[in-house]
This record gives C-alpha cells, sequence and structure tokens, in this order.
C-alpha cells in the first residue's frame, strides 16, 4: 500500500511496498519524499492519473501495467495490478492518492513464456509432416488442427476450430472413433491404429478413406488430461493400390492353377503323343527293313534276269530290247528312289547330336567319294578352311556329299565345273530375315557351296528342297528328288538352316547355317 499526501504528493509506504523499491533502490529516501523527486523515471506517466483522482474523478485501476523504475542500481520492466482512489482531510476535500498495488512482474513474464511456448507449439505443429489436431475436454472440442488434418478432413479452419469434433464432422460419428477417444480421455492410454476405414464428405461426396494414427492423452501443467491429441497419416491410395495388387495377386493365383492344370493335361497329351510318334517311329523302321530288303530283292532280280535275257537271247529278242532296256532302267530307278527314301527316313528319326565334327574333313572324304566323277568331269575344287561343329557326322556326312554331287550334276557342257566350299562367322542378329533357324544361338557358321553350272531361277528356292520336286526332266538330269530335301533335313536336325541363290546360267550358291556351340 502506498500514499501521496497534500499539495506536494509526499509519499509515505507500508512494510508490503518495500520489496518492490529493490535491494538497492529508492528505500528508504523515498520515505517522506515528494513523489516527483523520488519518480522521475515514471512521473509523466503516473502524474495524469494522479490529478485525475484528485481533481475529483473515476478512480483509477489498471492491470498488469508496465511501468519501468529505477532499481536496483538499473531501470527494470515492471508490472503492475493497481488502484488510485482519492483520500479526503478533515474538511472532506480530496488531500491524497491512496495507491493499493500488487507487483505482477513475475506472472506476466511466466505468462509471457507460456504465450511464447504456446506459440512455438503451434507453430511446430502447423510444420509437422503429419496431420495434427487437439481436441479438448470432454466434448473433444478442436482447438488445434494444422493444414494437413484440415485437407484430410476436407474442411477450412473456420469451419471446425472451437467446434466439438463430430459436430464439426458429423458424417465421421458412429465409426467407432466416439468409443476410441473417450477411452484414451478417461484412461490416459495411448491408442495406435493401423490402416483403420474413416468415411468423410470430401469434395462434395462421401469418400472412404483409410489411415494410420495415434491418439494420445494431452496433459495439463497440473498432470490432470485435458484433452486428446491425434497425429495420423492419410494410406488411401497406398491401402487401394495394395487392394489392387492382392485382387491381381488372386486372379494370377487362379489363372496359374488353371493354367498348371491345362498344363498337366497337355503334358498328358504330348506323352500319349509321343508314345504314339514312338510307335509310329517303330512302324517306320520296319518298313524300312521291309523296304531294304523285301523290296529291293524283286528289283535286283528284274536287272539280274534282264541281263541274262539280253546275253542270252538278244538275237530272238530282235527289237524287244529296247523294251528290256527300259524295263531295267526303271527299275535301276526304282531302286535309286527306294535307297533315297530310306536315307530320308532314317534322317528323320536319327536326331541324336553331340560330337564335334571337323566340316574339313567331312567334306575331303565326300570329295573322296566323288573322285571318279570329278575326274571325268575335270572339275577344280577350292576348299577354304572349315569349322568344326556339334554334330552328326553320318548325318553331315550325307550333307555335303549331296550338295558336292549337285553341283557336279548340274554342270554346263561346254565349261569345267568350278566348285568353292568357303565359311564365316555371322551373328544371329545380321542373319538374312528369310534364315530362320530351327535352334537359338548367338552366332552361326555360314558355308557356302557355290559352282558355276546351269543355275535356276531364284522364284524355285523354296520348292527345290521339297521332296520329289525337280526343276528338270529326269530324261536329261538323273536323280530321285530327294536329295536337297535330306539335305534340308539334315541342317534342321542341326539347328540351323539352309537356302540358295541363283540365276538361270550363273551357277548357285547352297548356303547352310549351322549353329556356333559355346
Amino acid at each position: 500500500m502506498f500514499l501521496w499526501w497534500g499539495p506536494e504528493l509526499i509519499q509515505f509506504y507500508n512494510d508490503a511496498y518495500r520489496p518492490s523499491l529493490g535491494n538497492d533502490g529508492k528505500h528508504p529516501t523515498a520515505l517522506g519524499q515528494k513523489g516527483a523527486d523520488c519518480w522521475p523515471e515514471i512521473w509523466p506517466t503516473i502524474k495524469p492519473l494522479i490529478d485525475q483522482v484528485l481533481g475529483g474523478g473515476e478512480a483509477v485501476w489498471n492491470e498488469d501495467q508496465l511501468i519501468p523504475i529505477n532499481r536496483n542500481g538499473k531501470l527494470e520492466d515492471v508490472y503492475w495490478t493497481f488502484g488510485y482512489s482519492a483520500v479526503k482531510d478533515e474538511s472532506g476535500q480530496p488531500a491524497g492518492v491512496l495507491v493499493i498495488c500488487v507487483e505482477t512482474t513475475q506472472a506476466v513474464m511466466n505468462r509471457k513464456k507460456l504465450e511464447t511456448s504456446e506459440a512455438r507449439f503451434r507453430s511446430i505443429v502447423e510444420q509437422a509432416p503429419l496431420a495434427v489436431a487437439l481436441f479438448s475436454g470432454p466434448e473433444f472440442v478442436i482447438t488445434l488442427a494444422n493444414e494437413r488434418v484440415l485437407t484430410f478432413w476436407g474442411r477450412n479452419r473456420e469451419q471446425v476450430i472451437n467446434k466439438p469434433l463430430f459436430e464439426a464432422l458429423p458424417e465421421a460419428r458412429d465409426q467407432g472413433y466416439e468409443a476410441l477417444l473417450q477411452r484414451v480421455y478417461t484412461t490416459g492410454e495411448r491408442f495406435v491404429a493401423h490402416e483403420l476405414p474413416a468415411t468423410l464428405e470430401r469434395n462434395g461426396r462421401l469418400e472412404q478413406t483409410y489411415i494410420d494414427f495415434v491418439y494420445d492423452p494431452y496433459y495439463e501443467a497440473d498432470g490432470a488430461t485435458s484433452g486428446v491429441i491425434v497425429l495420423c497419416v492419410e494410406i488411401t491410395q497406398s491401402v487401394l493400390a495394395r487392394k489392387v495388387l492382392e485382387e491381381s495377386e488372386s486372379r494370377y493365383r487362379v489363372l496359374s492353377a488353371q493354367l498348371e492344370q491345362q498344363v498337366q493335361q497337355r503334358t498328358q497329351q504330348l506323352q500319349a503323343s509321343v508314345q504314339e510318334l514312338e510307335c509310329s517311329n517303330e512302324n517306320l523302321q520296319k518298313f524300312a527293313y521291309v523296304a531294304s530288303h523285301d523290296l529291293q530283292e524283286p528289283l535286283r532280280k528284274i536287272q539280274l534276269f534282264g541281263d541274262i535275257l539280253k546275253s542270252q537271247y538278244q538275237e530272238k529278242l530282235g527289237s524287244g530290247v529296247d523294251y528290256l532296256e527300259r524295263m531295267q532302267l526303271a527299275a535301276n530307278r526304282m531302286s535309286l528312289l527306294i535307297r533315297d527314301l530310306l536315307n530320308y527316313s532314317r534322317i528323320s528319326t536319327q536326331r541324336d547330336i553331340g560330337v564335334f565334327v571337323p566340316l574339313q574333313e567331312i567334306v575331303s572324304r565326300a570329295i573322296t567319294d566323288l573322285e571318279l566323277v570329278i575326274d571325268e568331269t575335270g572339275a577344280q575344287v577350292n576348299i577354304e578352311p572349315l569349322p568344326t561343329v556339334s554334330g552328326n557326322p553320318l548325318q553331315l556326312g550325307q550333307l555335303f556329299l549331296n550338295l558336292l554331287s549337285n553341283a557336279l550334276k548340274f554342270r554346263q557342257p561346254d565349261r569345267i565345273p568350278q566348285i568353292a566350299i568357303r565359311s564365316v562367322m555371322v551373328a544371329a542378329e545380321d542373319l538374312p530375315p528369310s534364315v530362320k533357324p530351327t535352334r537359338l544361338a548367338s552366332a552361326y557358321y555360314r558355308i557356302e557351296i557355290a559352282d558355276n553350272g546351269i543355275g535356276f531361277d531364284d522364284r524355285y528356292v523354296d520348292r527345290i528342297f521339297e521332296v520329289f520336286q525337280r526343276l528338270h526332266g529326269k530324261n536329261q538330269f538323273a536323280g530321285t528328288g530327294i536329295g536337297l530335301a535330306i539335305c534340308e533335313k539334315v541342317v534342321t536336325n542341326h539347328g540351323g538352316a539352309i537356302t540358295a541363290s541363283s540365276r538361270p546360267g550363273q551357277g548357285a550358291t547352297f548356303s547352310v547355317y549351322l549353329p556356333l556351340e559355346t
């Protein structure tokens, strides 16, 4: 308590006011001193208030008013809650001012610290990477909500702040959240949820959302629970994507099971087909035996008896010898046809490939077998270095024997046969579009057999590899029309391909592609 008295405002104060003057301040000089002399630093502020009261005006009341004073050797910011009221003399006139005051500096400073702390907390919440909200009291009034949670709710701040949660978000009622919040509020136990569904009105329609969230009790300074703070992350897109993936995996499992069943059925069918094929091959082998023995034997007798008739009864036969020779020629062609058919059938059923075969030796043996024809025609054969491949030596020998035999057979009568055999490696990606090997490989050997014979029209390049296909009459060039079909079958068995290029009168080049073994 403090008193200013008289025209000079001489001041008096009690012991309760004494601490506000500081340890090294105005006391004891201030006691009985004029107000203007004691408080020069605040006199411009408080003198008008004193004059107001002494002039018959209303009493003054201020709370937490900042009035700096000199104390403890410096000017300090001091906050006061005070009241000025007039004190009358014996004549009933205002003669002094009574000040009832309390210094509130510490309370104000504590409040400011709390406000600063609260502002910092709100700033942290606002910048948090999660959706954050604070529900206060048993009605769960929304007192704090950052932008992320507002976006999740589909509301603006004015629509939710200081409103009970289920009033601001009525569509959230009866989804089980009331009981969860009440349990956290009353028990103080945290609640954690993953992928919890929540139906909210957003963008003008109800939407099914999914969230991960935590409900934590919010405590006051005295430890009492005053609300629930929620931190949540919307995971709607992740959940929907996972559900789509799970549905896709479920469909895949069903399809996989169906496919496995179909594969098993197909495997059984293939096994049955393999058995049928093995039976068919066995029958074909039996046929080959019959053809090679029982069919050839009558032909040999026809040729033998024909020779006897010509040698012993030629004069008696007269012009009939010509018919006899035609008969023997037909029998000889029939014998060759049966032999070629046997070779073709054996190659079709024999696919065992697994040894390394040097083609240089294979071609050399074929040249030796054709040595008589080469000598008769004066043919010149040039063989460049050839590779070693994986295959069946007998089949590869048949391949090159047939190709060289054709090069010699289809020669031009007025020209010495020139045959060149060469090899080059070709990468798979560089193969001509028309060449389609039966086995994939990174590269292939291309072996070319080129001649200067009569050639043929390129239009027939596919036809020449078919069984019984001939481009020339049998009277012009001997043969059964099976030789090139055998070549094509051998190359197929070895995972390769064969093609040819030619022009009439300019020779032919046969290209054999065999896979490079790695």
